[in-house]
């Protein structure tokens, strides 16, 4: 169509194109038919240079031309087989410009072209940006918010739009942070979240795309959005529950676990109050959905009492509603609830005056109690991230000593160690972590947990699991613990029975001195008890070539590990493994080491005289 086409051209043009999009208008998009039906209007290339004449006529007062041919290009829009070929035409340069005309319903099916055109096809996302598409909405998105004559049609679809463009492209999402869009897209959630939920929907789905990438969760932070979110949270009804609900907790949680200062700003909202309704009012239900909200709305609380000054103030001195609450979700059916519960509660006995009080109240009696109930279970995939979330709570319950002391006192024990033959390695973790604590500094219940030999066994048999590193180690080191906390020699002599010394070697072994000196320690009460029986077992493993490794490392060993190295070695000689000491080299390491020792003169008189003894006692 030439430039200077007649009004009444124009008009003709006009009606042909409209007729063609009601035709269109009759069939389902995203089928096959109207995919056939989209090939066979723009398969000569006609129609397409109909359309791009129209829209390349300068705008005049009276721009129905462009308006019709953006509208029918929308239409066209909407089959996936034609998208690359309308930007293989050249037309998204075309469009981009006129998203500034001052027509809103030229807007409108410019932005209805776009947003269909860069539906899951980067090319034209990245194009639509490289043409300046991200400035230009930032521009309407503000002028939408100026004006309240504009309509909600047309800011539902710019953040439409927006979602398709940004959703997975890291490239337009980056474009969008150098603008204020954000600004824009907290005004529009904030003022029609009640009155358009496909508004508060894209907007949610816009923003979560944002918080994905680097740079982007800091932009949100500082656009509030978290309080924005909250707000949009409070206001809703419980039901129904929908994807625009979901979507805020999805997103708020992400920006919560980031933020120390989100989790104090929730906290002291009255966000705690919707959360508890959600959960009492939809607990019950079997609905999907529901259930689902409920597992969001549980592990919100927990994640907001990740924070220090967050779990204080639900704390409250033990009268916070948060607290008195999830107490309460120990007695409920429902498994979310229960581990929701345990890991809340686990939080908030991070903190030993807080313990003291969940102690005296029972709460830590009505935890075992839920370990008991749960215990036939464990090794099932669903039960066992509660039963780690009743172990990580009942774990931080005893670090204190005192308190240590009264779970002790109530005999926690008992109900810890069946679970010794749990066949989930993340519940074992926790576990033995936990009876690693419970022993520290207690013979009698060190004595008590090593006299038990399906316990050695067990720990021993974990000591060998080189798939997990982790339970591994607990294992390991809860043998060697046992070991100095009981001194016993029945636990000794179980600790020999089931084979355990090898671990005692591995601790040794190990890169962190904590560990090392564990393993050590170990073996020294181990050869001052039984020296026959553990002189066989070193041998068996070769500890003297071992420990003159350890000497002969670049770095000499810390103090506190060396100390403990040299008196092992002493011990070694009076139980009669000279021998065994001179074939290692340990006379050459001890030797190097001494040398080491006088030239960095910081490791003190008591180490270099029992290097000396040592030494004499080989006969060097």
């Amino acid at each position: 169509m030439a430039e200077c086409a007649s009004k009444d051209e124009i008009i003709l043009e006009c009606d042909d194109l409209q007729r063609i999009i009601l035709k269109l208008n009759a069939l389902t998009p995203a089928t096959e038919e109207y995919d056939e039906a989209v090939e066979k209007l723009i398969v000569s290339g006609q129609l397409l240079d109909r359309l791009q004449s129209l829209l390349t006529l300068p705008i005049s007062a009276n721009s129905k031309g462009h308006v019709v041919a953006a509208q029918l290009l929308a239409e066209l829009a909407k089959a996936e087989n034609v998208r690359l070929i309308l930007q293989k035409r050249g037309l998204i340069p075309i469009l981009i410009p006129l998203l500034s005309h001052q027509h809103q319903e030229l807007c409108l099916q410019v932005i209805r072209v776009l947003g269909n055109l860069c539906y899951e096809q980067d090319i034209c996302r990245e194009e639509i940006a490289e043409c300046g598409g991200v400035q230009k909405m930032d521009e309407l998105l503000k002028l939408f918010l100026t004006h309240s004559t504009s309509s909600l049609d047309i800011k539902t679809l710019s953040c439409a739009f927006l979602h398709n463009l940004l959703n997975g492209n890291e490239v337009c999402v980056k474009a969008v942070l150098k603008t204020s869009i954000v600004d824009s897209l907290r005004d529009l959630l904030e003022n029609n979240a009640t009155v358009s939920p496909r508004i508060a929907y894209f907007c949610v789905m816009i923003l979560t795309s944002i918080a994905e990438i680097e740079g982007g969760r800091e932009m949100l932070y500082k656009s509030q959005i978290p309080a924005v979110l909250v707000k949009v949270l409070i206001n809703a009804p419980v039901r129904p529950v929908d994807d625009t609900k979901e979507g805020v907790f999805g997103l708020l949680s992400t920006l919560t676990a980031d933020s120390d200062e989100v989790k104090v700003m929730l906290a002291e909202s009255t966000i705690d109050m919707y959360l508890l309704r959600i959960i009492s009012t939809l607990s019950p239900s079997e609905e999907e959905d529901e259930i689902e909200l409920v597992k969001l709305a549980s592990e919100l609380i927990v994640l907001v009492l990740t924070g220090d000054d967050a779990m204080k103030i639900w704390f409250d001195g033990g009268d916070g509603l948060v607290f008195t609450s999830v107490s309460e979700w120990l007695q409920s059916s429902n498994g979310q609830l229960l581990q929701s519960a345990a890991f809340a509660l686990g939080n908030f006995a991070r903190d030993d005056r807080n313990s003291l009080i969940i102690i005296q109240r029972g709460i830590s009696s009505a935890l075992c109690k839920c370990l008991d109930q749960l215990h036939d279970f464990c090794s099932d995939n669903r039960t066992a991230p509660t039963i780690h979330a009743l172990l990580s709570a009942l774990r931080n319950l005893a670090i204190a000593p005192s308190n240590k002391q009264q779970l002790l006192e109530q005999g926690i024990l008992k109900h810890l160690l069946p679970y010794i033959d749990c066949e989930n390695s993340i519940v074992t973790s926790k576990l033995v972590g936990a009876i690693r604590l419970l022993i520290d500094g207690r013979s009698v219940e060190a004595s008590y947990v090593g006299e038990m030999e399906v316990v050695i066994e067990k720990l021993v048999f974990h000591g060998d699991n080189e798939a997990n590193m982790l339970l591994k180690g607990e294992a390991t080191r809860c043998l060697a613990w046992i070991i100095k906390n009981s001194r016993q020699k029945k636990v000794l002599q179980n600790i020999i029975k089931h084979n355990a010394f090898r671990h005692l070697v591995f601790l040794v072994n190990s890169e962190h001195v904590i560990m090392q000196n564990e393993g050590l320690i170990g073996i020294v009460l181990l050869v001052t008890t039984l020296p026959e029986e553990t002189k066989k077992a070193s041998l068996e493993h070769k500890l003297p070539q071992v420990l003159t490794d350890l000497l002969n490392k670049e770095e000499p060993p810390a103090k506190e590990t060396l100390l403990n190295t040299l008196t092992l070695l002493m011990e070694l000689i009076n139980i009669g493994m000279l021998d065994e000491l001179v074939e290692s080299n340990a006379e050459a390491a001890l030797v190097s080491l001494g040398n080491k020792i006088v030239a960095e003169q910081d490791q003190g008189e008591k180490i270099t005289e029992l290097i000396n003894a040592v030494k004499s006692s080989l006969h060097l």
